[in-house]
């Protein structure tokens, strides 16, 4: 079934491809691949953490559960249990505001959106539709962006609300600063200081750093009893997320006045800013190797490393057929390669199952 999937939104990511002047055909076609990814997100009726969404749903106003979920999870669960819904409707209604906002905002920003989808169809949609709150948090994030340039009280607004969805989303609260540095663009400088920080970090006692984790989240606790191999199997699952980051930066740094040549203006306004945010994401092991939680913002960001991408075959599209295929095929076995290293193989192909029952298990299929 997942795979059955795949190849259905390749094939709508091929017409895309090859009829992108017929502006409302491509629209048409995000549509339906817009409502199957709202099907599978908004009707699933298995997940390894659904369970624990019903419970949350049903007992909102306990107090445990009020200390375990963010505020504006807390409200929405309020505002849908006001006006009656069962946790189907109020999973429907969750599916319906993640994924406006998420696809709108890949619409925006990408002139191949359905390829994006078709890439984050593997990475992360699974994880993101398991991890609900993080899921709608990110969205509100990606929406958010296209405020930052010319209303930074609205993006601003929308960082803190994306926040109180998932609280590890807070830390995206660095990313202005981060800019300001100027190392920041520096993409040598960058890796040899990720580089030497990841292994200061592992080599410090975790009774240390006991309270910092504790001021940002008091459940975060057991990450503190982690041993060394889990630093270590957090800084190797990184790795392929760093090399793809890095390829990225290092085109842009070369080639992307040659891409803002032929890219429409509302691309060319967000693409610094989305590049930034690539950089920002290689520094985030810093901070996840404390939290694993974080790692869900790089899977997340990798969405915006296809987005560039996008970029690069819109440039070559007219230009050179055989390059514009090569950097899909070269993006799509990548991306196929990190589904392998990040989901397949692990527990011994055993996780795989999960995934596949978690699309098989479905309301209206």
């Amino acid at each position: 079934m997942f795979f059955l999937i795949s190849i259905l939104i390749g094939i709508f990511s091929f017409f895309e491809y090859q009829l992108s002047k017929i502006f409302k055909f491509r629209v048409f076609l995000l549509l339906i691949v817009g409502i199957l990814f709202f099907i599978l997100f908004g009707y699933n009726s298995y997940s390894p953490d659904l369970e624990n969404y019903k419970i949350h749903y049903d007992n909102f106003d306990q107090e445990y559960i009020k200390l375990r979920v963010e505020p504006a999870i807390l409200m929405l669960m309020k505002v849908s249990q006001y006006y009656g819904f069962s946790f189907q409707g109020y999973q429907i209604i969750f599916a319906f505001l993640t994924l406006s906002l998420f696809i709108y905002s890949i619409f925006k920003y990408s002139p191949l959106p359905i390829f994006v989808l078709f890439n984050f169809y593997f990475i992360p949609f699974f994880p993101d539709i398991t991890q609900i709150r993080f899921f709608l948090g990110f969205s509100i994030f990606l929406f958010s962006l296209s405020y930052y340039q010319k209303k930074k009280l609205v993006y601003y607004l929308l960082l803190i609300l994306s926040s109180m969805c998932h609280i590890s989303l807070s830390i995206l609260i660095l990313f202005p600063f981060f800019r300001n540095f100027k190392f920041f663009r520096n993409q040598v400088s960058s890796s040899v200081i990720i580089l030497i920080l990841s292994i200061l970090i592992m080599t410090i006692q975790k009774s240390a750093i006991a309270p910092l984790v504790f001021l940002f989240s008091d459940k975060h606790d057991l990450y503190l009893e982690s041993n060394d191999q889990t630093q270590i199997g957090t800084l190797i699952l990184f790795i392929p997320f760093f090399i793809i980051n890095n390829i990225v930066i290092f085109l842009d740094n070369k080639y992307s006045s040659r891409f803002e040549v032929i890219l429409e203006k509302k691309y060319i306004l967000n693409q610094r800013l989305l590049v930034d945010l690539i950089r920002f994401s290689n520094f985030i092991i810093l901070f996840q190797l404390f939290v694993r939680d974080f790692s869900r913002i790089n899977y997340n960001i990798y969405v915006i490393v296809i987005i560039y991408f996008t970029y690069i075959i819109y440039y070559y599209k007219n230009k050179s057929k055989l390059i514009a295929s090569f950097v899909i095929a070269a993006v799509i076995l990548y991306n196929l390669l990190l589904y392998y290293i990040q989901f397949y193989m692990l527990n011994n192909f055993q996780y795989f199952k999960v995934i596949n029952e978690t699309y098989l298990s479905n309301y209206l299929f």
